[in-house]
C-alpha cells in the first residue's frame, strides 16, 4: 500500500508522522485549523481507505475561514454537523466535497456552513461526469458561487483575514458581480494582483 511505503520512508529519514483526527487542532502563524473528521485512530482504518476515511479541516485566518472535506460524504457530513455549531461550521469559500459527486455537499451541510464560494477540483470530461448535475443545482439554490479548476484553471484564495481575493488562470465566471475582488489573472501576475 502507498500509505505504508510512504510512513515507512518517512521513519527512515526520522521525519515525523503525525495522523490527525476530529476534535484536535493548530494554530500556525495566525491561522486556527480545526480537525473535523476523521474520527478512529490511523491504526483502525482498513487497508484500503475509503471517501470517508477523509481528514476534513477548516482554516481561519482573522475574519475568514475555508473548510476543506476532502472526499466526505452526506454519512460523514450528518455527522459532523451533529458535533460541531453553525459557528464553527461556516465558511467564507467551500471546497466542494467528493469531486462534485451528488453525494456530498447536501443541503443541509450547505445550508450550515453557508459559503460564498464553491470551488469544485473536477478534471475536464472526467469519467464520473463530475461535477453532478443535482450538485450543481443545490449550489445554484444556496446561492453559491461556483469556480470550478476545469473551466476556470487555477483558483487561487487569498486573504488577509478581512478581505477575501480569489482569481483565476482564466476569467472567473461572474466577475463583475463577485463580492470579493475576482480577477482574472495570468500565473506570473500573482505577487502583482497580492500587492493590490
Amino acid at each position: 500500500m502507498a500509505l505504508a511505503r510512504l510512513e515507512e520512508l518517512g521513519r527512515r529519514r526520522k521525519i515525523p508522522i503525525e495522523h490527525e483526527l476530529r476534535r484536535k487542532s493548530f494554530r500556525w502563524d495566525g491561522v486556527d485549523g480545526d480537525f473535523l473528521w476523521p474520527e478512529i485512530a490511523p491504526e483502525e482504518v482498513a487497508p484500503s481507505a475509503k471517501n470517508n476515511d477523509s481528514l476534513v479541516l477548516r482554516l481561519r485566518y482573522g475574519r475568514r475561514s475555508i473548510l476543506l472535506p476532502g472526499d466526505a460524504e452526506k454519512q460523514v457530513e450528518r455527522e459532523i454537523l451533529s458535533e460541531n455549531s453553525p459557528e464553527a461550521m461556516h465558511s467564507d469559500v467551500l471546497k466542494i466535497g467528493h469531486h462534485g459527486s451528488k453525494n456530498s455537499t447536501m443541503p443541509e451541510f450547505l445550508a450550515t456552513v453557508e459559503p460564498r464560494f464553491g470551488i469544485i477540483s473536477a478534471g475536464e470530461d472526467n469519467p464520473y461526469g463530475r461535477p453532478s448535475p443535482e450538485l450543481l443545482e443545490r449550489l445554484e439554490n444556496a446561492g453559491v458561487r461556483i469556480l470550478r479548476p476545469d473551466r476556470d484553471g487555477a483558483v487561487h484564495v487569498l486573504t488577509d483575514g478581512e478581505r477575501l481575493e480569489i482569481t483565476c488562470f482564466v476569467a472567473c465566471p461572474d466577475a463583475a458581480n463577485a463580492a470579493a475582488s475576482v480577477q482574472a489573472q495570468k500565473p506570473d501576475q500573482h505577487q502583482d494582483q497580492e500587492q493590490e
